[in-house]
């Protein structure tokens, strides 16, 4: 037995919820011992159920009959099972122990095996033994559940538990008809107490009844709780659980002691709540009697509590009655104090809630410590029967709106529920149904005043009372004045105008952008209805949280207007013939628009037991285009090759292995909320071979359009075969719309050959033509000297995975052998596990060592130009399941990601360059699953705020695996979805790991697949291992040359450069370059040679004044950084040089480098040389050289008249020297001119 109760609250669900409510105001209602009104003999009980414990059918995780347990992630609860220790009769039971309490009690449970009752009315009975350890009391709850209902609430009760073991013998719970052939489930929820518990002996009766229950009374109106005290003596309720509940703070000076079961505190029935307060504590709330709490669903009522109450005491004590927030730390709403007299007296105290208490618990507490005395309390009664304000009576009804009137909103006869508004917590929105400043032509108009912008426009919204269309043959016109002031200029004053399906969950129906003005302005939406939205309720909403700002609108109406029709044709003559198609790309062997027929497209069905509607082509499935493919299927087959669509016939000519792509766009419409996510099945089937079936994937679908890409193998046994593609839709209901499927066919290269004809893709993608000119400091070509020009580092990143030595775990002298080793064959490096969030912070905000470590290592790469560097930031929950980000809830998850995400990019500026945020999203989805999707997308727009200098970039493994349906095809139509949805998606991370053998075939088609997204691509922790050295080598080899050589390629990073003993076993083949004594291995040489040797540039060449190359050092180089040398004599002018791609190249496509070299200019401070134009004649060149030998002559003259005979030569004095600087002749073109 227990306490009557009827009150409301939010549990498992909403249909739980109501279930919930409605049995305990059943039990309220019901007469006194008619609770169990069908009881039966003992010799009538048949067990159906019974759990020990003893064998692994009862706890073994992989039997059907197990013990299951869920949880939510604020708190913390662990299954023990079998366990000695929660042992009863046998010699294991269960222990449930809940470390850190829950905000619910059934956000921790366990679940027992379903029962399915066979007839249409019985009773059961659960039995078993308990205990608890930890507090005084607790009070779990057991639950009988319908699970074929959404889990619909059946029956069930509070159990109060203590120290020492118990048999617990449940109330009956009775099935109806409704729950016949239903699997109903048992669960115990135990979360809101931190304790543990002891279970053993669990059995399941079932008990006959003879004839139905009777039928139950109809539940009051408007009655939110109801507490009686029937029900007999209950000294343990739980507190905070389905009955009053006395409290006295622990440590206060005073005294109260109650009974909750008092016959004389009975007011009508048997018993009653009686307290005594026998000392007076310092505060009143010291000592109470708390209420159950009750819902808060409409704060436009007034809630109003009831009781009966009396009290003995002089003087005569006044209790303070006090309402509080369950939700909001019980902070205070309101109270009032009651005088309370010697007599039975009915006391009514109301409680009026703001708006935001809207969908709050709202407790009730008696404060009694305050007042010496006797308390007799009974029949507490909490109802909302009455409006706060009741709506005033209009003067006259209006007139009746004209039959095509489907809605009409004009503020002026505004009644209560014709405007609902919604907003989130982290902005603020005011809603003023009637007001005058909002008025377009009468009285009032509808004002919205977004005061505070909100992160997303839906998050604030204003909708109307719901329409109910009378056909889905008709269209409908919503037509409605409005104007906007805001402060987001014409992107803030266009909210959107929504239609929601009121039947269906609210799902969107139609969106519509209204660029809004400062000036009224009409605005006209139509809107069209498919036939399974018929009987259905139509919501108008407005979006309006993107902008602070002022919303106004008024004379909203929607009519009923006539079915929309397709325009006219041309009137005749008028026509234009048609453009021809476009043509194919190369490879396209046939491309289906369906723009003027059905593309010998054909549908079948193989079952009488769903319906479906197949339209090609349809203007409702165009892409691109006019028209589509459209298919409705309102009644699934459940299996989805019983409804297929016979895509057109492709036969291989070619006599080799083939690569057939099917690339389609695609979308999908639920038909209802509630439906499963619909997909589509592609299967290729061999018509040769007696419809056998090759391959076979399911794609899975979007609302909004999306490119997809399918790809089959196709052998040399398949060459003259007709391959049939099929699209199977039988699965799921849905309106499905298809358009440009294309069909593509790439013939598999040989891999050796490909490999073979690697040195000229190299030379096409990877190098250009440069001339260097060298200068003078007055700007003139060097013509003369040797010059020399060396690659110093490759414009193309080849790095290798570090470690700072805080996570690598090694001495400082291994630490840096192995940066050494690195810098000795790489010039880049990637963070892959450093700034993964599990290593980074193990601990909320604790990040100093990580960020000390990072930034040594940051140092040494800066001082050996590796700058910048890559990382990886994280994983979606999957590598350390027990870190702190894993034990949250999604909000909490959601905003230290960001603070994370900003804080870490931020402190290390441009040192890092490329970012993997989002590593593994195809296989790890623990975060995905449990927050959705826009984390993920949020991670990466975070990342884009806070570095956006970075390349931000994903990371998948598996990509290359040489399987026929490989994920290649799944990563490339999430990384379009990803662009389509504006995820700021910069680059495509490929992690490479092979256990053995390279296929080249296989890694240049999955390259190929992605390089279709024309994003650069990044090989990522490159690892080859399971091979002997020389074997690892010559794949090594053979893998850099296919990814140096692919145009889609970018960078490469391998993933372990050491076979670190500590992680590698003793004689394995280990993926490093270093054996685990740190030897070098073949690989390591193999390395070398290439980037050292055959992709390496090293010119030598002596300047001339001659021919083309005059003044010019001519080379084919790799884009990268040189070093240059310029000698001439004793000068010398050296330095480096970039020889970077044009601009104009695209770096995504082949383009053969331009035929014309790209000058490269390099100034040395060196004095010039003379020089004379070449355009001057021969006489002119012959009378300047008469003319300075003349002058030569003369000034000798005079030299050697002023100068004493012994100082002449040959006289024995000292010879004397005179230079004469002369300054060249310019000209007006430097580049015509030869040097003397």
């Amino acid at each position: 037995g227990g306490a009557n109760i009827y009150m409301q609250r939010r549990t498992i669900g909403a249909a739980t919820a109501r279930a919930w409510s409605a049995w305990l105001l059943l039990a309220a209602l019901a007469p006194r011992g008619a609770y169990a009104p069908w009881q039966v003999a003992e010799t009538e009980k048949r067990l159906i159920l019974e759990v020990t414990f003893e064998t692994s059918k009862d706890y073994e995780i992989t039997s059907p009959y197990a013990v299951r347990g869920w949880n939510t992630t604020e708190g913390h609860m662990r299954l023990t099972v079998p366990s000695r220790a929660a042992r009863h009769g046998g010699e294991f039971g269960l222990a449930v122990r809940v470390d850190r309490a829950f905000d619910k009690n059934f956000h921790a449970q366990f679940s027992l095996p379903h029962f399915m009752p066979r007839v249409a009315h019985s009773a059961y009975q659960l039995t078993f033994w308990a205990k608890m350890l930890g507090p005084s009391s607790a009070t779990p709850e057991v639950t009988f559940m319908d699970v074929d209902e959404n889990y619909d609430w059946v029956g069930g009760a509070p159990v109060a538990l203590s120290g020492e073991w118990q048999h617990i013998a449940m109330q009956p719970v009775s099935t109806f008809p409704k729950h016949k052939n239903h699997e109903i489930g048992i669960a115990f929820l135990v979360g809101s107490v931190q304790a543990e518990y002891h279970f053993d002996d669990i059995q399941l009766m079932e008990l006959d009844v003879p004839s139905p229950p009777p039928p139950a009374p109809p539940p009051p109106p408007n009655v939110l709780l109801w507490c009686d005290g029937e029900g007999g003596p209950n000294p343990k309720h739980g507190p905070w659980g389905s009955w009053p509940w006395a409290v006295v703070s622990e440590g206060k000076t005073g005294a109260m002691s109650w009974d909750l079961s008092s016959a004389a505190a009975a007011h009508e029935g048997t018993y009653g709540y009686e307290l005594r307060v026998a000392q007076t504590f310092d505060k009143d709330w010291y000592a109470m009697l708390t209420l159950p709490p009750f819902l808060v669903t409409d704060h436009q009522r007034v809630y109003s509590l009831t009781f009966w109450a009396k009290a003995s005491a002089n003087p005569k004590p006044r209790p303070h009655i006090a309402f509080q927030d369950e939700d909001n730390d019980y902070a205070y709403i309101d109270g009032a104090y009651l005088q309370l007299s010697a007599i039975w007296h009915e006391y009514t105290v109301q409680l009026v809630v703001p708006r935001a208490l809207r969908g709050h618990n709202v407790i009730t507490n008696l404060l009694l410590g305050s007042y010496t005395g006797t308390y007799y309390f009974d029949e507490f009664k909490v109802s909302n029967a009455e409006h706060v304000q009741p709506p005033p009576l209009p003067p006259s009804p209006p007139p009746s709106p004209p039959p095509n009137v489907l809605l009409r909103f004009d503020a002026e006869a505004y009644e209560i529920g014709a405007v609902n508004s919604q907003a989130w917590a982290e902005g603020k929105m005011h809603v003023v149904p009637q007001s005058q400043l909002a008025r377009h032509a009468g009285e009032y108009g509808l004002l919205i005043e977004v005061e505070r912008p909100f992160e997303i426009d839906w998050h604030a919204q204003v909708s109307f009372r719901p329409f109910s269309p009378p056909d889905v043959h008709h269209g409908f016109v919503l037509s409605f004045w409005a104007r906007a002031f805001t402060e987001g200029g014409a992107a803030g004053g266009a909210p959107k105008l929504v239609f929601h399906d009121a039947d269906d969950s609210y799902v969107t129906l139609k969106k519509a952008v209204v660029p809004l003005t400062e000036d009224w302005s009409m605005f006209q939406v139509d809107l069209a209805l498919p036939p399974h939205r018929a009987g259905h309720r139509v919501v108008v909403a407005f979006w309006v949280g993107e902008a602070r700002g002022t919303y106004c609108v008024d004379d909203v109406e929607v009519t009923m207007t006539l079915p929309f029709e397709p325009p006219p044709p041309s009137p005749p003559g008028s026509r234009r013939p048609p453009a021809p198609a476009p043509s194919p790309a190369p490879g396209v062997l046939q491309l289906l628009l369906f723009e003027a027929g059905d593309e010998d497209v054909s549908s079948e069905t193989l079952a009488p037991n769903g319906t479906w509607a197949v339209s090609i082509p349809d203007a409702r499935a165009a892409h691109e285009g006019a028209k589509g493919l459209y298919v409705e299927v309102t009644r699934p087959w459940g299996v989805a090759q019983l409804a297929q669509l016979l895509l057109p016939r492709y036969v291989p000519h070619a006599d080799r292995e083939t690569l057939l792509h099917i690339a389609f766009y695609a979308k999908v419409e639920k038909l209802r909320a509630t439906d499963p996510d619909p997909s589509v099945t592609v299967a290729f089937v061999d018509l040769h071979q007696n419809d056998a079936l090759i391959a076979i994937e399911e794609v899975p679908l979007t609302f909004d359009w999306q490119l997809h890409y399918v790809v089959i193998d196709l052998k040399r046994e398949h060459v003259g075969h007709s391959i049939r593609p099929y699209l199977y839709l039988g699965r799921h209901a849905g309106i499905y719309a298809f358009d440009e499927i294309e069909y593509k066919e790439i013939p598999i290269e040989d891999g050796m050959e490909w490999i073979q004809s690697a040195p000229e893709r190299i030379q096409a993608h990877r190098m250009a033509s440069f001339e260097l000119s060298f200068l003078d400091r007055d700007g003139w070509p060097i013509d003369y000297g040797a010059a020399s020009v060396r690659l110093v580092r490759h414009d193309f990143p080849f790095g290798v995975s570090l470690q700072t030595r805080r996570e690598a775990g090694l001495s400082s002298r291994d630490h840096q052998w192995l940066l050494r080793a690195a810098a000795a064959h790489f010039w880049t490096g990637t963070l892959q596990t450093q700034l993964q969030w599990s290593h980074y912070e193990p601990a909320p905000g604790q990040v100093q060592d990580a960020r000390a470590a990072t930034e040594e290592l940051l140092r040494w790469a800066a001082e050996n130009r590796w700058l910048p560097l890559s990382a990886s930031l994280f994983d979606g929950g999957h590598s350390d399941a027990g870190h702190w980000s894993n034990n949250v809830a999604c909000k909490e998850l959601t905003a230290h990601l960001h603070e994370r995400v900003l804080r870490d990019l931020r402190s290390f500026g441009g040192a890092f360059g490329r970012y993997e945020v989002w590593k593994d999203s195809l296989r790890w989805r623990d975060w995905v699953e449990r927050c959705g999707e826009s984390l993920m997308h949020s991670a990466y727009s975070w990342a884009a705020q806070a570095a956006p200098q970075a390349e931000l970039c994903t990371s998948e493994s598996g990509i290359l695996s040489s399987l026929t349906l490989t994920p290649a095809e799944a990563y490339h139509n999430s990384l379009w979805d990803l662009r389509a949805r504006g995820v700021p998606v910069q680059a495509i991370g490929v992690q490479a790991h092979f256990d053995g053998e390279v296929d080249a075939s296989t890694v240049k088609h999955r390259l190929d697949v992605l390089r279709e997204l024309r994003m650069p691509v990044y090989i990522t922790e490159l690892t080859i291992s399971g091979l002997d050295p020389a074997q690892q080598a010559y794949e090594l080899e053979k893998f850099l040359r296919i990814a140096f050589s692919h145009e889609a390629v970018a960078g490469i990073t391998l993933g372990q450069l050491w076979d670190d003993p500590r992680t590698t076993a003793a004689g394995a083949n280990g993926p490093g370059l270093y054996t685990a004594g740190k030897q070098p291995k073949p690989g390591a040489e193999r390395v070398d040679s290439l980037w050292r040797g055959e992709w390496h540039t090293e010119v030598t060449h002596e300047m001339t004044s001659r021919g083309r190359e005059a003044g010019l050092l001519p080379l084919e180089a790799f884009y990268g950084t040189y070093a240059y040398e310029l000698r001439h004599g004793e000068q010398l002018c050296a330095g480096e040089v970039e020889l970077r791609r044009e601009a104009t190249v695209q770096p995504t496509r082949w383009q053969p480098h331009p035929p014309r070299a790209t000058l490269v200019t390099v100034q040395c401070d060196w004095k010039g040389h003379w020089r004379y134009p070449i355009w001057a004649t021969p006489a002119l060149i012959a009378s300047a050289s008469v003319g300075c030998l003349f002058a030569c002559y003369r000034k000798r003259a005079e030299l050697t008249a002023k100068t004493p005979a012994r100082a002449r030569p040959g006289l024995g004095g000292r010879k004397s020297e005179t230079r004469r600087q002369h300054q060249p002749l310019r000209t007006v073109e430097p580049v015509d001119e030869v040097s003397i």
